[in-house]
Formats: C-alpha cells, sequence, structure tokens
C-alpha cells in the first residue's frame, strides 16, 4: 500500500537545488507524482507529493529536516491520502486585468461563494507592453460540482468579471 507525504520547501534559490530535493526523494525509496518549483526573487519554492512504502516515507520524514538546514531550507511535510474522484467537471479559468490589490481575493471570493473548488491557481504580474501599466494574469484550474448547472455558473462569473473589470474566460479542460 502507498503512503503519500506532501512537502512545501522554500530556500535561497541557487543552481542545484531541484536536484537535491529530487535526489532526496528518490534516495529514500519515494517516487514524486505531482511537483510544482518556482524561483520567486531570490528564492526558490517548491511543493511536491511523494508516494512510497511505509518505511520509504517514514525516512524521507525523518531525513528531510536536517538535509532542509544544510540547506537553509524552511519545509513543512503532511501526510495526505489520495481522493476518490468526485462528480465534478473540470474547467479552466483564464482572468486578465489592471493589477489591483485585493482582486486575487475577489476570484478566489467568486469561486468560493458558488461552491466551486479551486484545484490549481497561479498569479503573475507584468509590465504592459505598450502603456507599462502593471496587468495582473490568474489561471485557474476549478472542479464544478455536477449538482450546479454550468451555464447558470458561467453567466454569474461573465457578471463578476463585467462588475470588476475583469478580461475573463472559462472553458471546459480539453477545449482550451
Amino acid at each position: 500500500m502507498q503512503n503519500h507525504l506532501v512537502i512545501s520547501a522554500i530556500a535561497p534559490n541557487r543552481p542545484g537545488i531541484a536536484n537535491e530535493i529530487t535526489s532526496l526523494v528518490t534516495k529514500c525509496g519515494c517516487n514524486i507524482l505531482e511537483s510544482k518549483m518556482k524561483s520567486m526573487g531570490d528564492t526558490f519554492s517548491l511543493i511536491l507529493m511523494a508516494a512510497g512504502e511505509w518505511n520509504s516515507i517514514a525516512k524521507l520524514e525523518h531525513t528531510l529536516p536536517s538535509k532542509a538546514s544544510s540547506m537553509q531550507m524552511t519545509t513543512m511535510m503532511q501526510r495526505t491520502e489520495i481522493q476518490q474522484p468526485k462528480p465534478e467537471l473540470p474547467y479552466r479559468v483564464k482572468i486578465f486585468s489592471l493589477d489591483n490589490p485585493g482582486i486575487t481575493q475577489e476570484i478566489t471570493h467568486f469561486f468560493t461563494d458558488n461552491g466551486i473548488n479551486i484545484q490549481e491557481m497561479s498569479c503573475n504580474t507584468y509590465p504592459a507592453q505598450h502603456t507599462g501599466a502593471m496587468v495582473g494574469a490568474t489561471k485557474l484550474t476549478v472542479s464544478i460540482p455536477t449538482s450546479l448547472q454550468v451555464s447558470k455558473i458561467r453567466e454569474k462569473f461573465r457578471l463578476f468579471c463585467d462588475k470588476t473589470n475583469l478580461d475573463g474566460e472559462m472553458k471546459p479542460i480539453g477545449q482550451d
């Protein structure tokens, strides 16, 4: 039976840090099922889910703190279980707007208010090509429960975008 461990970490960014972490997971006898790694400023961040037999996961839980300390890395770990699929429809959401404080909270609030789970979200800002104004780009993967009427959710999303001056689209995954 597979056991699962989610690891979240941040450290000073430098070449080879991703390899050190993935090597440690492998040396402990675990497999990386999912991972996201990103440089943000001069900081490296990651979240990953490792799988393995109970003794391999325990070895990783025991080994990681001392290795992380030597890498000037802050880590958190938590055991997890793989969830059984639910009757939900996966949608990809893309939103562009002028960057305003609080816009990410408004977006997450919209989905929470409508009973929609956010599976994944990424936000980036960049200067607009011609004006230099800061633009925000938000991409989400959401799961719409099959108990909700998709056409009503899409209409609510359109109205939300109009009200908050966002350029947004919501499409079923596979049509994006």
